[in-house]
């Protein structure tokens, strides 16, 4: 498994230089990767247990699984990542994102109003799940979870669960991820 992450890293690195732990040459396979660690990390907390993973055309959704109940889930997939900072490594400069206080808040609230207000192909879906991700060098997940604890998004017209998932940490051996606490 190792192996596995570190060849991924090295040809993600060489496909964007910044925040590239989830870089995959296509976008359908970067989706699939993000959502199939997020469904691993919800199974092994016991919260879901998701099946049957596939990419869905037309987009939106990203992708549909099935829940144990046999009901359909949509799922959109959106990167949290500084895109001047993608842009600028990507000339050669050497720059990371510092994120002061409130402002995950905002990209997370902007995110999910976004997919929220998307018309989804292919339904009527059981449940409409959004799975935000991060490779930000300085955005951790002990600093996000302090930051999204006491913030509650929406109200939602159409999304029922939001999740943001972190790249692999190896003292943990997990891909962390917070649940985003939804207004009724």
């Amino acid at each position: 498994m190792r192996q596995d992450i570190e060849r991924l890293l090295d040809i993600a690195a060489k496909t964007r230089p910044y925040a590239s732990f989830f870089e995959r040459p296509d976008k359908e396979q970067k989706e699939l990767g993000v959502v199939e660690e997020l469904i691993s990390g919800l199974t092994t907390r016991g919260s879901l247990n998701l099946s049957n993973l596939r990419p869905h055309r037309p987009d939106p959704p990203d992708c549909v699984c099935s829940g144990e109940d046999g009901k359909t889930l949509a799922i959109e997939v959106s990167e949290v990542v500084c895109e001047s900072a993608v842009s600028r490594n990507a000339r050669g400069e050497k720059v990371y994102r510092v994120w002061r206080p409130g402002e995950l808040t905002e990209v997370v609230s902007a995110r999910l109003t976004e997919k929220d207000s998307k018309t989804f192909h292919g339904g009527p879906f059981d449940s409409i799940v959004v799975c935000l991700f991060t490779d930000e060098p300085a955005l951790t997940y002990e600093a996000a979870s302090t930051e999204l604890a006491s913030q509650s998004f929406g109200p939602l017209r159409q999304v029922s669960a939001a999740y943001l998932l972190f790249s692999y940490d190896p003292g943990t051996r997990t891909y962390p991820f917070i649940r985003l606490p939804l207004a009724a």
